[in-house]
């Protein structure tokens, strides 16, 4: 498989199923690309129908809902931090210094580029869930962004999810592009740029250039892969960078963009099209993993990543293997999308 510039992508920017599956097929259609997504489900041990968690997207969530994932966000930005990364100071800078740490670390980067990005994020994303309920008592829905439903508007940037009342801020301003307005307006980060800890403005800096990459034309190609080997490096090179460029600023950095809460939105919808992918062909794929485990080749060989691999946020919870986070409704993890 050839391996993807981590440099050029950013600038255009085998188990058995455990449960029966209950399928329902709808045919989504964006610029005219059938997508043919699945909706299947495959409840658990302590995942069920009643006990799973429904995702929705930012715009179908109430004033009062927005509010609160808002007000928990803050909550973290205010709360002191626990690990010993360094720069830290918030239990916000605690997940920015996480995924730096991974980034930064002598193998290379562990969690691009690699085989394991996808299960990665998907715990990280349930990293920072956990946080945001055991630390700052949140109770409400964890949103994601339906970044090609604004790819297919012309319009990258038209969701409500930017608003300065009700949503995340909008765009940098003046020749700093830092943020100022919105609930994260004129904040300070602590973390980065790139490999560094040091004090400077949270920027955004929107590109509506990279707005193919986001759209379903692009989303379809991934979907037709077959195996996870050639999926997984088209969700990284199209939907995934074109998210993190084309809002730019703190999102462009590849160690650092957690510092933008929109990190969390953006990759959650990527866990999106991971599990649709996975829902297409379960059989195959709900447990189809692969891809080399360092962006670097070790003086041994390159190692191939497995189901068995551990998968880490530094204390924050509990380590587990790659095979724990395959399947969204599997116990571990209990989600689903509402489309």
């Amino acid at each position: 498989m050839g391996r993807l510039s981590l440099a050029a992508v950013l600038f255009l920017t085998t188990t058995t199923i455990s449960a029966s599956p209950i399928t329902s097929q709808q045919s989504i259609k964006r610029d005219g690309v059938a997508l043919n997504i699945t909706s299947e489900t495959f409840f658990n041990g302590t995942c069920t129908p009643e006990s799973v968690a429904v995702k929705k997207e930012w715009r179908n969530l109430t004033d009062v809902e927005k509010k609160a994932y808002i007000d928990a966000e803050l909550c973290l930005m205010a709360a002191p931090s626990v690990t010993d990364l360094p720069g830290v100071e918030s239990r916000y800078d605690d997940l920015q210094a996480l995924h730096q740490y991974f980034t930064n670390t002598s193998e290379g980067d562990i969690i691009h580029n690699v085989g394991q990005f996808l299960p990665f994020h998907r715990y990280f994303m349930n990293v920072h869930a956990e946080v945001l309920k055991s630390e700052c008592n949140y109770t409400g829905v964890l949103p994601w962004w339906d970044e090609g439903l604004d790819a297919a508007s012309g319009n990258f940037f038209q969701s409500n999810m930017w608003d300065d009342v009700t949503g995340f801020g909008g765009n940098g301003t003046e020749a700093d592009h830092c943020v100022r307005s919105g609930p994260f307006a004129n904040r300070t980060m602590h973390i980065g740029p790139d490999e560094e800890t040091t004090n400077y403005c949270f920027t955004r800096i929107w590109n509506n250039a990279v707005i193919e990459q986001a759209g379903a034309a692009s989303v379809a190609e991934c979907y037709a892969n077959n195996d996870y080997e050639s999926f997984w490096p088209c969700a990284w090179g199209g939907p995934h960078s074109a998210g993190h460029g084309g809002t730019g600023g703190v999102m462009i950095d590849v160690a650092a963009s957690p510092g933008d809460p929109m990190f969390f939105m953006h990759h959650t919808y990527l866990d999106r099209i991971w599990w649709q992918w996975q829902q297409i062909n379960a059989t195959s794929r709900l447990y189809g993993m692969g891809g080399n485990t360092t962006t670097s080749e070790p003086a041994t060989g390159w190692v191939t990543t497995t189901l068995d691999y551990v998968l880490s946020s530094y204390g924050i919870i509990p380590n587990v293997t790659i095979d724990e986070v395959m399947n969204i409704q599997g116990g571990y993890l209990c989600y689903e999308y509402e489309y």
